[in-house]
């Protein structure tokens, strides 16, 4: 192994760390920030979670379609093999489609990179996909020879060809190893912590700000101990209440309030930091913002467009690329986007009202689509009621011909 790792020019074994995150830059200067995040303490941080779990989720809803590309548009194939691969049953993978889906996008965002391997049949049809543990795949690149191989004990004791595995990838100096969003986030999710960690420190401190007591005469260290001991009792952990002071006795505070330090206000802007690393507008993730109800269309187009879209384009490229076959160049695998109308009813009658008034769609082809059975005479394109044979080009430059015609004959 050794040898074959010096004949690719490789230096030294790549590594996994699973217990810190850290900045890497192309040249393998490791720069830290603050406190190490690693992606489990990640996902404890609220914005994280949220972040992941709505990209991953709604991404992991979409259905997957195989189109045929022909004279007459883009048709689903409904009898090809990816079709049970992807579907909810009848398939070989372990897990569900949805699952695989998320694990996946997850894995990019929180590692980088995300492997599936392929197992086919002796025809080359594939059968299953195995979704993988980034740290139990080992990426073999040798930038002269521009050569790729992958390494995984738990699959093959051979190498892996790249052809056989999906590689997903978003973020990356070289297009071969992926960089996590945690990666480029490490500052402020160090800032973020530190936050998080000074909020927990002050409720368990029972929100009691730091001080001293001013004693006006002069007392031994044994009083200081008792007054200590019975100030920190009744007032600080889970006690409270009134605090009586002595005459002789002041009390000065040491340490600033919450409101004082803007402890919430950091908080806040933690998440607004953290959204714009995930491409996201804060109020998705809880935070405040001037949003209306009747900007929520706005914000629904722009995180489909801006957040989700990049990550659908990634999925299906990487899919289209190594599980079609080459005879199959008519073919395209898509992750059907057009499923998110149907959480916001309002704008799926709009989309369904636009194509079918301009003759893109059918009445029938929009009840198929929403799951309604079709009926006699609705397959017939529209346009403004009136029958896309009747308002052509074509047939007005007949009536035309015919008009002149007649006219000469007078």
């Amino acid at each position: 192994m050794g040898k074959l790792r010096k004949f690719f020019g490789i230096k030294e074994k790549e590594t996994r760390d699973t217990e810190s995150l850290q900045y890497v830059t192309p040249w393998g200067e490791a720069l830290t920030f603050g406190q190490y995040v690693n992606r489990y303490s990640a996902m404890n941080i609220s914005a994280v979670y949220a972040a992941t779990n709505l990209i991953a989720n709604t991404i992991a809803m979409l259905p997957i379609k195989v189109l045929i590309n022909g004279a007459e548009g883009k048709n689903e194939m409904d009898n090809h093999p990816l079709n049970l691969v992807f579907g909810e049953k009848d398939n070989d993978n372990l897990i569900s489609r949805f699952n695989l889906i998320k694990l996946i996008v997850q894995s990019v965002i929180l590692k980088g990179n995300a492997f599936c391997y392929i197992h086919r049949a002796q025809d080359g049809t594939v059968m299953a996909l195995r979704f993988l543990e980034s740290s139990d795949v080992i990426i073999n690149y040798n930038k002269q020879k521009d050569m790729l191989y992958y390494d995984c004990p738990i699959i093959s004791k051979k190498h892996i060809e790249p052809i056989n595995m999906l590689h997903f990838i978003l973020n990356s100096y070289d297009g071969i190893n992926g960089v996590s969003v945690l990666s480029y986030a490490n500052r402020t999710l160090g800032i973020t912590n530190a936050s998080e960690n000074a909020a927990k420190s002050f409720f368990e401190n029972g929100m009691n700000v730091n001080g001293l007591l001013k004693v006006n005469t002069p007392i031994n260290q044994k009083q200081k101990d008792e007054i200590r001991q019975s100030w920190q009792q009744a007032y600080s952990g889970n006690g409270g209440g009134l605090a009586i002071i002595n005459a002789n006795m002041d009390y000065q505070q040491l340490t600033l309030s919450p409101e004082d330090s803007q402890l919430l206000a950091s908080r806040q802007y933690n998440i607004a930091d953290i959204a714009r690393f995930f491409n996201l507008n804060p109020l998705l993730l809880g935070g405040e913002s001037g949003a209306t109800y009747s900007s929520l269309e706005m914000l629904q187009n722009a995180f489909l467009v801006h957040t989700i879209q990049p990550y659908v384009a990634m999925i299906e490229s990487e899919l289209n690329r190594k599980l079609l076959k080459p005879s199959e160049s008519t073919l395209s695998i898509i992750l059907e986007t057009n499923d998110l109308l149907r959480i916001d009813k309002q704008s799926q009658a709009n989309y369904y009202k636009t194509m079918v008034d301009a003759g893109i769609l059918s009445r029938n082809e929009v009840r198929k689509e929403i799951g309604y059975n079709g009926f006699d005479g609705g397959d017939d394109h529209t346009i403004a009621y009136s029958d896309t044979a009747q308002n052509t080009l074509e047939n007005k430059e007949e009536n035309t011909t015919d008009t002149d015609d007649t006219d000469n004959e007078e």
